[in-house]
């Protein structure tokens, strides 16, 4: 039999599988690269088949495939685990020798751990912190010579939940033990192969994939609700509600198919701890992210840019994946299974910055929560935002028209890296007289001028007189938010105007001839689902509720009826309608779908402000094809000093 020690080991090597360095191992189990040698000498030793352990330059120490099934064997075994009691396991025998009942002699549990007596009031006061520190739980109290559960059936088994979750991740060979040690002399090795072998098939047969953790979780939560009941532990029957999901509702009808009895009360229970989990054909996307998680990400998007200047936004993917990683956030801070990271100390170590940034998060959520996320929970945003940092963020390219003190010179660029280095890239050095023909053959998004009294007439330009200090840091942060602002608006623009739903009329026309044809070009982008439904309903809108923005500018858009994608059809009159004693030059159809969207927020606000300037609604008539159109909005919207985080 191997020691704990030598079982740590064995689990470490069989959950990486690509293999763990001598240093690693070592690290792990708190011993020397020396112990470590030794410990897999006397594995390799002892075990029946032959050396498990091989070792190469390359991948470390690791077990090969064909090893793999003998190993995970081991920890399932009924003996393994029961030898030797590791003193951080004594707390969880102590709890299972009391869940059976739901009290035990106190003295009856030091006999069978070989504790004296006051060994045994000590273990118990180190348990009961640890469950009111890591888990909030009072779950087991002394009564004079006993020791008993503290907490109603339904509480105690979401407490058992979080436990075995929480103990045994990215462990998931130690889900028997924690089994075999809550359940005492009620566990079934093969009951629980068989309920295995059931949960496993359900999420194939419908091809639902879920992570390791996730299928022996829900196997477990299962079995020891059997397990309690048969125990005559019940819950309550609780009143039936809505499931969370297509997934849940069919796993517990299937499960009832199989002969597995439970109430409405065991399943609200598990629903509570399965609707936590990630799994794929369940990954919710579109109007199944909730609202909440839409509105949590949007204001930490905000709060980085505002605090930090870097652009979440810019990148879809980044945005949708840390977007599903919320949804499940909160439905674990909701459900109360929040997870360990058990990186967390290594994220801080290896991606400070990222992490510093994802520390906004934590008072987003207590905004809307007046609740506090857990580090782990922090420390998987850094993940998603060191990710970003390194291979999504994009860089202002900037020039520095140079003075001729090599030393100034030297002062900016050495300024420039230590404060900007993740927001600028210096690509050159140039005299005044070199930068037209530089911009002519370069992108340049900034201009740093140290020479104070020049301005380029289109690039963002940054005049910096002196040494920089504390002034030109704030000055030089405001313009590279607002260029990257300007950036994410023009986006924006492109993403919302089609190029095939502009429409420019050169000829006199009719409003309803207009709505119709900017119906159709949306129906032919595939933005709404019916031409005649979608129109009927805005011409209805403008009977009862005019859309007029300004003398010159209309916003027309259905009363109820959503669009399959938000977009904007743009009609540009060369001859003006006259509707209502007002001049209409421009018409924008908005087609919105049945979910909130933040960046319609800043269109609207685009919009107001170019109803209030006549020069923009002339710039906008004036263009002759649907490419200068976009241009033109995107020229105004640079132009203007208008909210757009």
């Amino acid at each position: 039999m191997l020691t704990r020690r030598q079982s740590k080991l064995l689990e470490k090597l069989l959950n990486n599988v690509q293999g763990v360095t001598g240093t690693k191992l070592a690290e792990y189990l708190e011993v020397s690269s020396r112990t470590v040698r030794n410990e897999i000498s006397e594995i390799n030793r002892i075990w029946e088949s032959g050396s498990v352990i091989k070792s190469s330059r390359q991948r470390g120490y690791f077990i090969e495939t064909a090893d793999m099934e003998s190993v995970k064997d081991y920890f399932l075994s009924e003996g393994h685990g029961r030898t030797e009691i590791a003193m951080s396991d004594r707390g969880w025998i102590i709890l299972g020798m009391v869940l059976k009942t739901g009290q035990a002699d106190i003295f009856d549990i030091g006999d069978q751990l070989a504790l004296s007596e006051p060994a045994m009031y000590k273990e118990i006061s180190r348990f009961q912190k640890k469950l009111a520190s890591e888990y909030q739980s009072e779950l087991l109290r002394m009564s004079g010579e006993r020791l008993l559960t503290n907490e109603d059936e339904a509480k105690l088994r979401q407490t058992l939940f979080r436990i075995i979750k929480n103990e045994t991740q990215n462990r998931v060979h130690n889900y028997s033990w924690f089994l075999r040690t809550f359940l005492y002399d009620d566990f079934d090795a093969e009951e629980y192969g068989w309920m295995e072998k059931l949960v496993k098939e359900y999420f194939d047969s419908r091809l639902i994939q879920i992570p390791d953790d996730g299928l022996y979780m829900a196997v477990s939560a299962v079995y020891i609700t059997i397990v309690r009941n048969y125990q005559n532990h019940s819950v309550p029957e609780a009143e039936t509600a809505e499931s969370a999901s297509e997934a849940l509702t069919g796993f517990f009808e299937y499960l009832k198919t199989q002969g597995i009895e439970l109430g409405s009360g065991d399943i609200q229970i598990l629903e509570g701890l399965l609707h936590s989990f990630k799994m794929t054909s369940d990954t919710p996307s579109g109007s199944e992210i909730g609202a909440l998680s839409v509105q949590i990400l949007e204001d930490f998007c905000h709060d980085v840019m505002e605090k930090y200047h870097f652009d979440l936004w810019q990148s879809k993917e980044f945005y949708d994946n840390i977007l599903i990683h919320i949804e499940y956030m909160m439905r674990r801070l909701e459900t109360g299974y929040e997870v360990k990271n058990p990186i967390l100390n290594d994220v801080k170590k290896q991606y400070p910055y990222a992490y510093e940034i994802s520390m906004l998060m934590a008072s987003v959520i207590y905004r809307y929560k007046n609740c506090y996320i857990q580090d782990d929970e922090i420390s998987f945003i850094a993940i998603f935002v060191e990710h970003f940092l390194e291979n999504v963020n994009q860089k202002l390219k900037a020039v520095i028209i140079s003075s001729t003190r090599f030393s100034v010179n030297s002062i900016v660029s050495s300024w420039i890296q230590t404060n900007f280095i993740n927001q600028i890239e210096m690509d050159a050095f140039l005299p005044k007289h070199n930068l037209e023909k530089y911009l002519a053959e370069h992108q340049v998004d900034l201009i740093i001028s140290i020479m104070d009294t020049y301005v380029h007439p289109s690039v963002a330009t940054f005049r910096m007189d002196g040494i920089p200090n504390q002034y030109t840091l704030t000055a030089m942060n405001a313009l590279v938010h607002k260029i990257r602002m300007n950036y994410r608006f023009r986006e924006m623009i492109k993403e919302y105007f089609n190029l095939g739903s502009i429409r420019i009329y050169r000829e006199k026309t009719t409003f309803e001839q207009v709505i119709q044809d900017l119906s159709e070009a949306l129906k032919k982008e595939d933005c709404i689902f019916d031409v005649r439904e979608f129109m009927e309903d805005v011409l209805l809108r403008e009977v009862n509720y005019p859309t007029f923005i300004g003398d010159w500018f209309m916003l027309p858009h259905p009363l109820v009826t959503f669009a399959k994608k938000t977009a904007i059809g743009a009609a540009v009159l060369k001859q003006p309608l006259r509707i209502q004693e007002k001049e209409v030059q421009l018409i924008f159809l908005l087609a919105m779908e049945r979910k909130q969207n933040e960046q319609l927020v800043v269109l609207f606000e685009l919009f107001r402000h170019i109803a209030a300037e006549r020069s923009a609604v002339r710039a906008l008539a004036a263009v002759e094809t649907e490419e200068e159109f976009v241009e033109a909005l995107i020229q105004i919207s640079n132009s203007l000093e208008i909210y757009k985080g």
